[in-house]
């Protein structure tokens, strides 16, 4: 995006509220946000009150902190109405972790390079993994993050996972995108496994990444490879569902 056209200000205030969206930084003091974000204070003190006047953001008086306002609540509302496809993917969550017994998520890109879940369906199993909506990771890590870099142009790639660009994660992902799903063993939190497919919009690009994550004993390869069946089922349901289609793949295409 051509940064002419950006607006300091509101550049600003979306990144507190990002920052106020992570699960790390749920609630944090005035100054914690200033170092953190690098805002100056007389400018971050006015957009924190900006923003707690529209409900955007909430002040704790007895702990001096900040966190996501209630005005928030509405406007995810508003937005996941508007949003047809995301209830047709908490579907498809449900179906598949009814179906393989583990957690299923799907995640979405957020930013250039972060991702975040916005759909989620926990394994009622004695020893799970448990995630957060709204969670945020880079887009380079777990099966769902190389789900995205799969179908990504080179210079995408390059600009986004610059620290994993190497051969042999191109051939991983060109390995992907010939099975139509990606798997991680213990990449992006020690002890986890996953598995996961891509769902793509109508422009042929990555929507979403729908994963199933597990203990790495409970989630075996031979195990990896049965959910993988079922995900990508399900997942290219979901893309016909909501009119999409995988993409051709062009000369340049990452990894060719």
């Amino acid at each position: 995006m051509d940064e002419k056209y950006i607006i300091p200000s509101v550049d600003q205030a979306a990144k507190i509220l990002q920052l106020l969206s992570r699960v790390q930084h749920r609630h944090k003091t005035f100054g914690e946000i200033c170092d953190t974000l690098g805002i100056p204070k007389t400018t971050c003190l006015r957009l924190l009150r900006t923003l707690s006047m529209h409900g955007l953001v909430w002040y704790d008086q007895k702990r001096h902190t900040y966190s996501l306002g209630p005005a928030l609540v509405v406007l995810g509302a508003r937005a996941e109405e508007a949003l047809d496809y995301l209830q047709l993917a908490r579907d498809t969550v449900s179906r598949i972790a009814e179906e393989t017994g583990l957690t299923t998520v799907a995640a979405q890109r957020l930013r250039r390079n972060r991702l975040t879940y916005v759909a989620k369906a926990d394994s009622h199993g004695e020893v799970h993994v448990t995630v957060s909506l709204g969670q945020q990771f880079p887009i380079d890590r777990g099966s769902f993050g190389k789900c995205f870099c799969a179908y990504m142009d080179d210079n995408d790639l390059k600009d986004v996972a610059a620290a994993r660009y190497s051969p042999e994660f191109l051939d991983e992902l060109a390995d992907i995108r010939r099975k139509g799903f990606a798997v991680s063993r213990e990449e992006q939190v020690k002890g986890i496994n996953g598995v996961a497919a891509p769902v793509f919009d109508s422009s042929g690009q990555v929507l979403l990444a729908v994963a199933c994550l597990g203990i790495a004993q409970e989630l075996t390869t031979e195990r990896m490879t049965d959910c993988a069946h079922v995900l990508v089922e399900h997942t290219q349901r979901l893309t016909r569902e909501i009119g999409g289609s995988a993409p051709e793949m062009e000369p340049g295409t990452a990894g060719s």
